[in-house]
């Protein structure tokens, strides 16, 4: 299959208030493109910016991943227990229908998000953080999105620049190499359909 790669600048990704007001969330990618929370998507990608705590959004047959990416953290109670995420790109796993009340450990904070939706694909998904100048090859997958969390990257193979949430959606046999232009943060979300094989580590 031959690559299809799209740059998708921060500037175009869909920025949408929260209903109860207490937030924002800046969508990255989705799939497929017209998909929504109210239609369904196979997976999604997005940034929330958390101004006040509250409850999370229900969503049953979603599987979940969330790293706090700046502020300084939140509770979330479940029913089975309570986490902390307080350190930069901690990491919480869990199911959307999990009831979670959030409450905001000192001021708002900004969080990363990784959907899928359950039985249909599985995502490997994993923060890195490079120092400046440094390299870091990624393996081929039949959909993955590159998204910087701070700092700026290069990408190798198509001499691309990549600033401060802006992403890159690669489909096909790709590998590629990304650099790092200073100090960055970047997501790597790897997807595969469950009827398919894929050797990297899956989460969940």
């Amino acid at each position: 299959m031959t690559a299809r790669w799209e740059l998708l600048p921060r500037a175009q990704q869909r920025v949408m208030p929260w209903q109860n007001g207490f937030g924002t969330t800046r969508q990255v990618a989705i799939d497929p493109p017209d998909g929504s929370l109210a239609t369904g998507f196979r997976w999604r990608i997005s940034v929330a910016m958390v101004g006040q705590g509250g409850p999370f959004s229900h969503l049953p047959g979603v599987d979940r991943a969330l790293w706090l990416v700046r502020g300084n953290g939140m509770r979330l109670a479940m029913p089975d227990r309570e986490v902390v995420l307080a350190e930069p790109f901690a990491r919480l796993d869990f199911q959307g229908e999990t009831p979670i009340e959030a409450a905001l450990l000192d001021g708002p904070c900004e969080d990363c998000n990784v959907m899928t939706r359950r039985g249909e694909v599985v995502a490997a998904a994993r923060v890195v953080q490079l120092a400046a100048h440094e390299r870091l090859g990624v393996e081929s997958a039949p959909q993955q999105v590159l998204l910087v969390l701070a700092g700026s990257v290069r990408v190798e193979a198509r001499a691309l620049a990549l600033g401060e949430g802006d992403a890159l959606l690669v489909e096909g046999d790709a590998e590629f190499a990304v650099v790092a232009s200073e100090a960055s943060t970047v997501l790597l979300a790897a997807f595969v359909s469950r009827r398919d094989s894929f050797a990297g580590e899956l989460h969940p």
